[in-house]
């Protein structure tokens, strides 16, 4: 019977420290920004397949974490040299609460041994500014000051975008009766989508549709309705 209970009180601290881990992980990934353990590959993983199913390589800026989805860009800050890099989330951690960086990555922000550092998640559509990195980093036509400054700027802008929602304004109508006509005109898909929105002493209505996921699908709804709205535009509007 003690030896039963024994059994039990191992399962539930075993499944205990689990959720304990899972919830830290949580936690992480769902931040935009946290702390976390750094460190960095062993050469004997050279031109050996990542979890993701590329080769990896000591000369790439890529890294590992045990949750943050593939092809995933994050910043990562050395708090002690005050330095960052992009590095492309290719490959797995065993443990939580760890990134693997690639020594190329380690080495631009002074990372030495294990130290902790703060990841900035950015996403899969920072994928170009990524690509674009090696070509900045490798310049010797650049100050490396200028080389952050550049690489800075680049992420700066696409998060000044990402601040903005995109809709397309098919037209300004007086009466809501007009806007339910507009309505009755459009193609299926962007019914569900009209947006009036009232001005001028709310006798004046803008017909829009939206929000679409980013400036480019918000065009290709212009492009299909223009012939009907050809005064159909692109607007944004700060979150």
């Amino acid at each position: 019977m003690v030896k039963f209970n024994l059994k039990i009180l191992k399962n539930v601290i075993i499944i205990g420290l689990i959720l304990i881990e899972s919830q830290f992980v949580f936690a992480q990934t769902n931040n935009k920004t946290f702390t976390c353990k750094g460190t960095y590959y062993h050469n004997k993983f050279e031109n050996r397949r990542t979890s993701s199913g590329e080769v990896f390589s000591q000369k790439r800026y890529t890294a590992a974490h045990r949750t943050l989805p593939f092809n995933t860009i994050v910043k990562v800050t050395n708090p002690k040299t005050e330095k960052s890099v992009l590095v492309k989330i290719n490959d797995r951690c065993l443990r939580g609460g760890i990134i693997d960086l690639a020594k190329i990555a380690a080495d631009r922000i002074g990372l030495k041994g294990t130290s902790n550092v703060t990841v900035e998640v950015l996403g899969k559509e920072y994928l170009d500014i990524w690509s674009q990195q090696s070509d900045v980093l490798a310049s010797n036509t650049m100050t490396d000051s200028l080389k952050i400054h550049y690489i800075d700027s680049l992420i700066n802008d696409r998060k000044i975008i990402a601040d903005y929602r995109f809709y397309v304004r098919l037209q300004t109508v007086e009466g809501e009766d007009m806007v339910q006509k507009i309505k009755n005109t459009l193609p299926t898909e962007y019914v569900n989508m009209v947006v009036a929105e009232k001005i001028y002493n709310e006798k004046f209505i803008y017909v829009n549709i939206g929000p679409f996921e980013n400036e480019k699908s918000a065009n290709m709804a212009i492009n299909k309705l223009k012939k009907q709205y050809p005064l159909a535009h692109l607007v944004r509007k700060k979150d």
